[in-house]
């Protein structure tokens, strides 16, 4: 038979299995031992029997430490019930249990995110006899995965939450109010005359007075209240307070404060903000009425000021 050729004309040589490995060699113990994904043998109770170097490196700990323990060793205690969901589908005749992610418990003490998967082992009659699990490492993944949501949910110059949160948030201070009483604060606040900002100093300047604006805004509140960005130069902070005196003291912080000059670049930028306050004192609001009561209440302040500065 002629020697098939590739492409470029170079010889594919075709090698026969008694030639490409010794006698004797179990190939699947080698491939088991030398395998880049942690692997464990496992009874059906779940007794490790055997593992790889690549496990022993995830966990940190020697094979003749994990030999003979169960997966109760490693698991946070808060995950073990994903072990046993995953041992009930296995038993009820799956070939495959599904695939889970949960924490194991690293030799220093530390945590290690891992996706783990089962497939039953059967003998040669078909009856189960114990399981090969595959678990890999995923903090990175996790982490990407954290990051990704994180810019999702939060305005990228600022940094503080943005519009995709907003309602929920709202939603989560209003059960407090339903809950426990007091009232909910919704600030509705817009830059006045931002755009002559951008357009007298550029708009690296307006960028940098929002975020110092931001800065400020979540200086004024304590770390279970929020503040989001909803727009260009619009901001809206949420807060279950006691009383609606304390609201107003709030929002009147808010203003003072953001009305303090901006350092920018060796000058001085005055700037101004104008709030609308809308007090829930009662069951049954929701966020898209407490969003629209703030904000008319805030176009409602900026009309009046400008009534005010008129000749």
């Amino acid at each position: 038979m002629p020697i098939p050729r590739r492409p470029s004309g170079q010889d594919v040589r075709l090698i026969s299995p008694a030639a490409a490995l010794p006698d004797g060699l179990d190939v699947a113990a080698l491939a088991f031992d030398a395998a880049p994904v942690a692997l464990v043998v496992t009874t059906l109770d779940g007794q490790c029997l055997r593992v790889n170097q690549a496990m022993c490196d995830l966990v940190g700990h020697p094979a003749d430490r994990l030999l003979g323990a169960t997966y109760h060793t490693l698991t946070h205690p808060e995950d073990l019930h994903l072990d046993h969901e995953a041992v009930a589908v296995l038993m009820a005749g799956a070939t495959r249990g599904p695939s889970i992610e949960k924490r194991l418990r690293h030799a220093d003490g530390q945590l290690i995110w891992v996706r783990v998967t089962a497939t039953l082992l059967r003998d040669a009659g078909g009856a189960p006899i114990g399981a090969v699990v595959a678990a890999e490492d995923i903090a990175e993944h996790r982490s990407r995965h954290a990051e990704l949501s994180r810019l999702a949910m939060h305005d990228p110059l600022t940094g503080i939450r943005n519009r995709a949160l907003l309602d929920h948030d709202i939603d989560r201070v209003l059960r407090a109010r339903d809950r426990d009483g007091g009232v909910v604060a919704v600030f509705y606040l817009d830059v006045d005359d931002f755009k002559q900002i951008n357009d007298v100093h550029g708009h690296d300047a307006g960028d940098l007075a929002l975020v110092v604006l931001s800065t400020r805004m979540r200086d004024a509140l304590r770390e279970e209240d929020t503040v989001a960005r909803v727009g260009g130069d619009e901001f809206v902070l949420a807060a279950h307070l006691p009383t609606a005196a304390d609201a107003r003291e709030l929002c009147n912080r808010v203003e003072w404060l953001c009305s303090e000059p901006v350092a920018l670049r060796g000058r001085t930028l005055s700037v101004r903000v104008s709030a609308g306050l809308a007090l829930i004192d009662a069951t049954g609001c929701t966020a898209a009425q407490a969003l629209a009561s703030a904000d008319a209440a805030m176009y409602a302040a900026k009309r009046n000021r400008k009534d005010a500065a008129a000749p």
